[in-house]
């Protein structure tokens, strides 16, 4: 008998889920209907489309972009809490570095295996699960009495957060046509923004208290633990919100488990159109997968599974996949490397920028090395008497920040539906590289703080769309591994860029911009070898 699969009746109570056998098949393996007449084989795309846009696709949709929330809130948000936190937890220069990129460390430990496991053991899954642990060890952390604790637990984070950090891109361009894949990552990585916004807007809010509670005499209770529990709020709804949706059809597809995915589509057809039935679902049957049944097999103890971790990565580094697998890495290395490492120092740089109070024009390095004869200065008047007050300023530059990103995401997922991918992603890097060289050379404060802005915003806006072109050039039963990698290259860069600044920038200011300029410059030469669609 053929598999059996899910569909869906209409009861009393509402829409009931029930099993029942799919069509015979005849001789030759092809499907047959219930008249003995050959059914049509649809391809994936094929069976989206029948499926439609609808209520499933809007809950996907918006649980990634919570989730895509969720990751740059426990990535990011830190670097907002740790001015506020370094009395309570006695923090030198060295420990803020290390607390501002241990969660990226974590994120470089883990990628490898979560992009395994969401490839054998599914999206959904995975997802869930690490939003789990990445609740439960954020929480843990904003209790955290000294630094050895708090960054052990923020590790920790960090190490779970890898997870949903990239599969959830997998996750929603496998609900998605292959031609509105890159659009509707996009979209959803206007979370991206709203994240920053969110972060200092509830950092202005919460850390402009100055209250304190002892709790057992171990640990005193203040704003900044307050805002970092609710930084992990929007994991713990995504992970809860999660369990109600389905599997993604695609894995389903790739592990040779037809009878699952066709089920998965019927139930999308259903609740995308309410006012059809199942006999509607003119999709009976879908093209297989290449290398289903090898994604069948299941590795059991420890070597097998990194002997399968090892087979799960070799076809990345085979033709026809290696070109892109390395073109990917290498833009998400550079894309972060700029974004997120120039993005961490961005409170720092500005507020140098916004009170140095210069009586004529000054570029962004004058104004850094006028600022940094004045350091010792400073730190002898830190060290009698530690204040972790803030200024509200920091808080607007980051909200400020976060609604160019929102507003440059929106327009690049407009655009999408007129322009190639690859002419976006080229622009975008080629403007993101000369704002970098102008910045050592502008001297009005405006236009610094103009290029300064576009040259993080038009790199770290491009990443999505690199992730867009990663979930649709690679195949599904590689496709978490291959984003999960690449993103990890991209934690690398960004680790790279913000240590590679605080090692450079006050000797030699010039050289770091032009650097980091150079690097958006050669991402875009990088962007003509992929395919511009």
């Amino acid at each position: 008998m053929a598999p059996s699969v899910e569909s869906v009746v209409e009861s009393g109570g509402g829409r009931v889920f029930i099993v029942e056998p799919l069509a015979a098949t005849g001789g030759d393996g092809k499907e047959l209907s219930k008249h003995g007449t050959e059914q049509k084989s649809h391809t994936f795309d094929e069976a989206i489309d029948v499926a439609g846009f609808g209520r499933t696709s809007w809950q996907v949709f918006l649980v990634s972009a919570l989730i895509m929330l969720a990751v740059l809130n426990e990535t990011m948000g830190i670097s907002i809490l740790i001015p506020a936190a370094h009395c309570d937890l006695h923090l030198s220069a060295t420990d803020k570095g290390m607390l501002t990129g241990v969660s990226f460390a974590g994120i470089i430990l883990t990628s490898h295996l979560w992009g395994y496991l969401a490839d054998t053991k599914g999206r959904k899954n995975v997802i869930i699960l690490s939003l789990a642990l990445t609740t439960v060890c954020s929480l843990a952390s904003s209790l955290a009495s000294d630094f050895a604790t708090i960054v052990v637990l923020r590790l920790l984070v960090g190490m779970c957060i890898s997870a949903p950090s990239a599969t959830i891109y997998a996750y929603l361009g496998e609900f998605t046509k292959t031609e509105r894949r890159t659009m509707m990552i996009s979209f959803a990585s206007v979370a991206v923004g709203l994240s920053s916004i969110s972060v200092g807007t509830l950092g202005w809010i919460f850390l402009s208290f100055n209250w304190r509670l002892n709790l057992f005499d171990v640990v005193e209770f203040r704003p900044w633990r307050l805002l970092l529990i609710l930084y992990s709020l929007p994991g713990a709804i995504g992970a809860a919100w999660m369990v109600f949706l389905p599997e993604s059809p695609k894995f389903y597809l790739s592990q040779g488990r037809d009878d699952k995915a066709l089920a998965v589509l019927q139930r999308m057809f259903l609740e995308n159109h309410r006012d059809c039935t199942v006999e509607d679902f003119v999709v009976k049957r879908i093209t297989p997968e290449v290398d289903a049944e090898e994604a069948k097999a299941k590795p059991k103890g420890f070597l097998a599974v990194m002997g399968s971790m090892w087979q799960q990565t070799v076809p990345l580094l085979r033709r026809p996949n290696l070109l892109y697998f390395v073109v990917c890495c290498a833009l998400q290395f550079g894309m972060f490397f700029v974004s997120a490492g120039m993005g961490l120092w961005y409170p720092e740089i500005v507020n140098r920028i916004t009170s140095a109070n210069q009586s004529v024009p000054a570029t962004i390095c004058e104004v850094l090395q006028g600022v940094h004869s004045s350091d010792e200065d400073f730190v002898a008047y830190v060290e009698k008497e530690c204040d972790d007050r803030m200024t509200q300023d920091v808080f607007v530059y980051v909200i400020v920040l976060g609604s160019i990103y929102t507003f440059l995401y929106l327009a690049m997922s407009t655009l999408l539906q007129k322009i190639r991918r690859g002419h976006i992603l080229f622009f975008n890097l080629f403007t993101s590289g000369v704002c970098g060289v102008l910045l050592a050379y502008v001297n009005d404060p405006y236009f610094v703080l103009l290029c300064f802005c576009a040259f993080m915003v038009f790199a770290g806006s491009s990443i999505s769309l690199v992730n867009g072109a990663a979930v649709s050039l690679f195949p599904t039963h590689v496709r978490a591994m291959a984003v999960c990698l690449s993103l990890m290259m991209g934690r690398l860069g960004s680790v790279a860029g913000t240590n590679l600044i605080g090692l450079i920038m006050e000797d030699s200011c010039t050289l770091t911009f032009n650097v980091f300029a150079g690097c958006s410059l050669l991402g875009a030469m990088l962007t003509l070898v992929l395919p511009s669609r």
